[in-house]
């Protein structure tokens, strides 16, 4: 295996082969990604390559050649900690990362998930009848007012949060959009929110880890703490950045996804009508609305040691970018890729990844989103304010942070 020798920030060039900042891209990245798949499979850029079509990021996902090297490649993805950066578990290969993911997957199983959807369910009626009660007949920010907060409150819910957290919560949730975008892509000011709302999640865990330690529970952070104290597979930092990830991760997937979803429906009202006429399909239909428009648009690996990928040759440290929005759109998988279509059937997507770094908040971002969509459309007919409302500005996890409508009651 070559060495591997990462760039630091600093010394990495910035060019990509778009401009991921322009408002233009950011409104609707698809067709940009459309004209890129069109011209060439993978693009050679100064930061690395970009992988635009489905087969060639399955292939690399599935490449053992390609991975994190122990964080060495995404160090903005880095948690803050009492004894310095360390690598959360989106950053980790095997066998670290397998030993905590199965630790973690206990968390996110399909029944502890689905015993959270009344709890779900409750918090979403209770934020829409504030917000009618707060606008009346006027506008509605659905993101300030019901995405975020839904999304922020069920996963501390599930996590086992105090309820004294949850403002806190939120504004993580709200400024934390940007916080996996390469370095070179934020303002200092930007940077600065990320590193603010890294160190709150970790402050937040150390409280929970030490009542924890003091009352156990029956939840993911009591059961970190015994497999810690046990002394055979835990240490005290990786307790601490792993339930870190798992707020991070949390507090961004489910407000993201279940926003986007929103947008799509309003904006296709026979999709709309479709969802609600057949609840019996909806793991089907969240599957479309996420590869439509998905949350996680990309993700970084780094080359492990010399390959190839699309006839270009990767030298070990080199960066690859995985263009999972562009491969959710590749007309080579899928029919129409630019159509929303609640029947498709077929391929799996990649709006959270794949593989072992399939995205661990993936399954609780569904279930909030469907029940989200649920209670919103079960009792109100939104119409959107604007048919592309402004983004979160992030070219990693896209969101959209605001999505201002009215509320028309059902009946």
């Amino acid at each position: 295996m070559s060495e591997i020798s990462v760039l630091s920030e600093s010394e990495k060039p910035k060019v990509l082969p778009y401009d991921p900042l322009n408002p233009e891209f950011l409104a609707n990245p698809y067709g940009n990604y459309a004209r890129l798949r069109e011209e060439a499979a993978v693009h050679r850029t100064d930061a690395g390559l970009a992988v635009m079509t489905y087969g060639l990021v399955n292939k690399v996902l599935r490449d053992n050649r390609f991975g994190h090297g122990d964080g060495l490649g995404a160090q903005d993805a880095k948690i803050p900690t009492p004894e310095g950066p360390r690598d959360s578990l989106m950053l980790m290969d095997p066998p670290d990362h397998t030993r905590l993911r199965a630790l973690v997957n206990r968390a996110f199983t399909h029944r502890v998930v689905q015993r959270l959807r009344p709890a779900v369910e409750r918090i979403a009626v209770e934020l829409l009848t504030t917000a009618v009660e707060k606008h009346g007949d006027g506008p509605v920010d659905l993101s300030a007012e019901f995405c975020r907060p839904l999304g922020v409150r069920s996963v501390n819910h599930l996590v086992g949060v105090p309820e004294e957290y949850t403002e806190r919560c939120v504004n993580f949730g709200r400024d934390g959009g940007r916080g996996l975008d390469p370095g070179f892509t934020l303002t200092p000011e930007e940077e600065q929110q990320r590193v603010n709302v890294r160190h709150g999640a970790v402050e937040i865990t150390l409280e929970m880890i030490a009542d924890r330690r003091a009352n156990p529970r029956e939840d993911i952070v009591s059961d970190l703490i015994r497999v810690e104290e046990a002394g055979d597979r835990l240490t005290e930092n990786e307790v601490l950045t792993t339930v870190a990830n798992l707020f991070l991760a949390g507090w961004a997937a489910p407000q993201a996804t279940l926003g986007l979803s929103v947008v799509a429906l309003l904006n296709h009202p026979d999709q709309q009508a479709y969802y609600l006429a057949h609840p019996e399909h909806a793991d089907r239909s969240m599957d479309e609305l996420v590869r439509y428009d998905s949350t996680v648009q990309l993700a970084e690996r780094l080359a492990l040691e010399d390959a190839e990928v699309g006839g270009f040759e990767v030298k070990a440290g080199e960066e690859v970018y995985l263009m999972f929005g562009s491969a959710n759109r590749d007309p080579e998988v899928y029919e129409n890729p630019d159509k929303l279509d609640l029947t498709r059937v077929g391929q799996r997507n990649m709006g959270f990844g794949h593989g072992i770094h399939y995205c661990v908040a993936a399954p609780v971002a569904k279930m909030v989103s469907e029940v989200g969509l649920n209670v919103l459309l079960g009792r109100f007919r939104p119409e959107l304010l604007t048919p592309t409302p402004p983004t979160n500005g992030a070219i990693t996890q896209r969101s959209y942070s605001e999505i201002p409508v009215t509320l028309h009651p059902v009946g």
